[in-house]
């Protein structure tokens, strides 16, 4: 399994989000301008104050998009025999890639998904081996290989 090719595809996907979040970002704030010398009622005060709560939203959110594709860039994908960040982990379910948490997604065939290290089933599986166990949720997830 060449996980610098997988890294590279889960980068295009996370760039494609964070363009996708810009892109929104700006279309609203283009769509929410008023002329200077418009009235101001009541009305449109309120309205004001929606549209600057959602264009924080907006920004914090491509922020936050931002800051994942960083995270998952810095990471070395190096191979490892052990459950760690950077990880590959082919369980008797699915592929899990230890960096950021995703949407599962297909590759080569294959289905993948992305856990966070904080996320509880990261917790269940750090520090395992091939062939260790984990239960999270009620599913048993058998450590099969792992890259």
């Amino acid at each position: 399994m060449n996980k610098l090719e997988i890294k590279k595809y889960l980068l295009q996907k996370e760039f494609a989000k964070v363009d996708e979040s810009d892109l929104n970002y700006s279309d609203y704030l283009c769509g929410t301008g008023r002329a200077c010398d418009q009235v101001i009622d009541m009305g449109d005060e309120s309205q004001l104050r929606v549209n600057i709560d959602i264009s924080i939203k907006l920004d914090a959110h491509a922020q936050i998009q931002e800051k994942k594709l960083t995270f998952i860039k810095d990471i070395p994908f190096a191979p490892t025999s052990i459950i760690e960040i950077g990880a590959i982990v082919e369980t008797n379910n699915i592929f899990l890639i230890i960096a950021a948490s995703t949407k599962p997604f297909e590759y080569d065939n294959k289905q993948f998904v992305g856990i966070s290290i904080n996320a509880p089933l990261y917790r269940c599986l750090e520090g395992k081996t091939i062939g260790d166990e984990c239960i999270y949720n009620d599913v048993k997830f058998v450590i099969k290989n792992i890259y």
